[in-house]
């Protein structure tokens, strides 16, 4: 008697190939219709291997409800798909449950690991800061909720099609700017679950970006800006001496929140910045410019060692604030306010959100200064910063006097 052939499931469970009674069905003829037919199979879970020597035997039935044998030949063929299918989905027909691979229970990323939980594993393995880890944290529960609606959400990370992905991202239906950013965030993931041998293609990078139109950032005009500074300085004296080493500093906001007491050199002019791009990251000394030395001095009087020179209140402190605190504050005390005034005497109505400022004062460098001020490694970095600066070249150009 030739032996069964068995079937390698999830958790150690096996299953011996189902076979269909009678024997002939594919082959025999109308008599066949006159006997019971039913698919049966062993099921072995070693956890149960007591009660369950040589597994328990299944028997499905269904299909002796149709009279002709096409019928009952077609709806036995899809019972018996659909019973393996359940099988290899983790069905346990002892239990009556559906297994959870204990190995990805574990913590393991494998082969098998559902695309979203996999992409869950992969990002806590990411060395990036806590900001875009929860930006891609909410990129991902975004992905799963249009994973669910297509029916995906137990789809392997093995087995998901660019197809597939490219559906769930649709289903998002996200700005062109953040489908560009989204699909750069998961293409890292992939290069991560590549080097566990989850999948052996990134999805995501062969994924087409979407085009973007590029709107021009609003910068405040310089007569405006020294309205607002005037308003702060008098009213909320803190925020007004951050915005004043913000823009004079060419750093970005989420390094001057790390910035502590040691970092910063006053006799030198220079503190000492932690810039991260991707999975590098590298020290910068940056300059403190003569007109912010002496509010840096202020900080520093009454900082002590080891403690952020921008803590709650945006004085020194030993708690580490979160970057958005700046620009909920700019929202609050600037964009939200009808007490700022202008040149005129009128309310300003101010539109522009607190970046302006950085490329406010970046746009009336020169752009070789502005580049070394903010750490730039290129000009064409710079020139996203500085708005006005292809304005103030066509202004140039119509003042030629070109003789042909």
């Amino acid at each position: 008697m030739t032996k069964r052939q068995r079937l390698l499931l999830l958790n150690g469970c096996s299953v011996s190939t189902p076979s269909v009674n009678p024997k002939n069905y594919k082959e025999g003829g109308v008599e066949l219709l006159q006997k019971d037919w039913y698919i049966q199979y062993r099921f072995r879970d070693p956890k149960h291997s007591v009660a369950y020597p040589k597994g328990k035997l299944c028997i499905i039935k269904g299909m002796n409800k149709y009279q002709t044998l096409k019928d009952r030949r077609d709806y036995t063929a899809i019972l018996l798909e659909a019973e393996l299918q359940e099988l290899k989905n983790g069905w346990n027909p002892i239990t009556k449950v559906h297994m959870i691979n204990e190995e990805i229970e574990a913590g393991k990323l494998l082969p098998q690991t559902p695309f979203i939980d996999a992409f869950f594993m992969a990002l806590e393995k990411l060395d990036i800061t806590e900001k875009h880890r929860k930006q891609v944290n909410w990129l991902i529960i975004r992905l799963e909720k249009a994973a669910v609606k297509l029916k995906y959400r137990q789809l392997s990370i093995d087995d998901l099609t660019r197809r597939q992905l490219k559906e769930v991202f649709e289903l998002c239906k996200m700005p062109a700017n953040y489908y560009n950013h989204s699909k750069r965030y998961i293409s890292s993931l992939f290069t991560e679950l590549i080097e566990y041998e989850c999948c052996d293609v990134n999805l995501a990078r062969d994924m087409r970006y979407q085009k973007v139109i590029k709107k021009q950032r609003e910068v405040l005009l310089p007569e405006d800006l020294d309205c607002v500074m005037a308003y702060l300085k008098i009213n909320y004296y803190e925020f007004w001496r951050y915005c004043k080493i913000f823009m004079l500093s060419g750093a970005r906001t989420s390094e001057l929140m790390r910035l502590k007491y040691g970092q910063v050199d006053l006799q030198a002019q220079e503190f000492t910045v932690v810039i991260s791009k991707g999975k590098s990251k590298k020290e910068v000394k940056k300059v403190i410019l003569l007109g912010a030395i002496e509010l840096w001095k202020e900080l520093l009087d009454i900082a002590k060692p080891g403690e952020y020179i921008f803590s709650k209140g945006l004085v020194p402190g030993t708690k580490k604030i979160n970057d958005d605190q700046v620009s909920k504050r700019w929202y609050r005390l600037v964009k939200n306010s009808d007490q700022i005034k202008g040149p005129e005497g009128d309310p300003l109505n101010i539109t522009a959100d607190f970046y302006s400022l950085k490329h406010t004062f970046l746009d009336s460098l020169q752009t070789d200064q502005a580049q070394k001020l903010a750490s730039h490694t290129s000009a064409r970095t710079t020139a996203i910063y500085q708005v006005n600066k292809e304005k103030r070249d066509r202004e140039e150009l119509k003042k030629l006097r070109i003789v042909v």
